[in-house]
């Protein structure tokens, strides 16, 4: 059988969990609108998997998208997901693999089951960071452990075997694009790579009048609002963000602070360390279908992340809807591609050290930012129909050369 436009798609994601749902199953459905067909196979964790099984399978019911769910294993380290990554590899080699003209990897562990599936398919290697230096810079791989430190460096030979036997290459920014070129030099070929962020369906986060008001999250009617969307910890400098906030609001009583995120006890923890009234902030989860209507009631967004060499590939997710929304962002250097696009947008601020905080904060003046202005960029070049183009064109590229 000759490959038509059908893809193998391989993601230790789910499509179930927060980033399946906003930046997998999104991109899927655009792709297939324009004439490709996938079969999916994907990593689901047993919670999300159970709330959202059926939502997921609704949306693809009438499309050429055959999705594969596998149980995510977490225990014991390591070993599961060596384990995970054989059942990948056993699953998708019981499946016709003649009839994929691409085999679409996304992030590193989907590439080394990949790499072994290539026969005369073209290989895409959606990168989507710098997944092990992320995990030695997060503590997550402790390099004082002996077992840690050869998985790192298992993995950093693997990512230079992968750009070298990828036909195309994702990054989520010029800046890690740039990283790679340093790490690699001559043996990175750059006229492999094409940089597509993460981007934002913008039908839904748009500039709408919210079904929220700002009396509902317990604040006046002119209470001015800053917002953090996602996670806290680890990377996410929400103590900083807190420390921002104090300052802002020394300046004008009238901020308040809606913190949403899923890590409510760590969240409430940090709050609790300062001397912050709680009548001034809002903590709480939301179903990622609610976050659109808490941005709009927001006169700003706040969004700290511990910079560091994997961060120079990071796209985070909430600066685009943020920016899709109209809401002017205040952020750190170091982070993917953000200062730069903040600047060329004129759609924010950006911080370059932890010690400017309170002079920001005398600064800052949310009024001066045009947010229908930030919005019409935001659908330029972070609307989920502009990600659509960029992957078909990788698709077409890799699957015709």
């Amino acid at each position: 059988m000759k490959p038509g436009n059908k893809a193998l798609y391989l993601s230790y994601d789910g499509l179930t969990d927060p980033l399946g749902q906003s930046q997998i199953l999104p991109y899927l459905l655009g792709l297939e609108k324009l004439g490709w067909e996938f079969c999916v196979v994907s990593f689901e964790k047993p919670e999300a998997f159970k709330r959202l099984k059926a939502q997921v399978e609704a949306s693809i019911a009438t499309t050429k998208i055959h999705w594969i769910p596998l149980s995510y294993t977490k225990k014991p380290p390591v070993i599961s997901t060596v384990f995970d990554l054989w059942r990948m590899k056993r699953k998708a080699r019981q499946l016709d693999l003649t009839q994929f003209s691409v085999i679409h990897c996304r992030s590193y562990l989907a590439m080394l089951v990949g790499v072994q599936l290539k026969q005369h398919q073209r290989l895409i290697f959606d990168m989507r960071g710098f997944w092990a230096d992320e995990r030695v810079e997060g503590r997550l791989w402790p390099q004082n452990s002996w077992i840690y430190r050869l998985i790192y460096r298992y993995f950093r030979r693997k990512e230079k075997d992968f750009l070298q036997r990828a036909d195309s290459i994702v990054s989520l920014t010029n800046e890690g694009l740039q990283a790679l070129q340093e790490r690699y030099e001559a043996s990175f070929d750059q006229r492999k790579a094409i940089v597509i962020p993460c981007c934002v369906d913008t039908l839904r986060f748009n500039a709408m009048v919210p079904s929220i008001a700002k009396q509902d999250l317990g604040f006046s009617e002119d209470a001015r609002i800053l917002i953090h969307v996602g996670s806290v910890g680890t990377w996410y400098r929400l103590d900083q963000e807190l420390v921002f906030f104090k300052a802002l609001r020394a300046v004008d009583s009238r901020w308040c602070f809606v913190i949403l995120t899923q890590d409510i006890a760590t969240a409430k923890a940090l709050v609790g360390n300062t001397d912050l009234s709680n009548d001034c902030i809002f903590v709480q989860s939301v179903n990622y279908r609610q976050v659109p209507d808490y941005l709009n009631v927001a006169e700003a967004a706040v969004q700290f992340i511990e910079p560091s060499f994997a961060k120079r590939a990071s796209s985070p997710v909430k600066f685009a809807e943020a920016l899709a929304v109209g809401v002017p962002v205040i952020a750190n250097e170091g982070v993917g591609d953000v200062a730069a696009l903040l600047k060329e947008a004129q759609a924010g601020v950006v911080v370059k050290s932890w010690n400017d905080l309170e002079e920001l904060a005398q600064q800052w003046d949310h009024n001066r930012f045009d947010r229908s202005a930030i919005r019409d960029y935001a659908v330029r070049n972070f609307g989920l129909e502009v990600g659509v183009q960029q992957y078909f064109n990788v698709y077409n590229s890799t699957s015709h050369d």
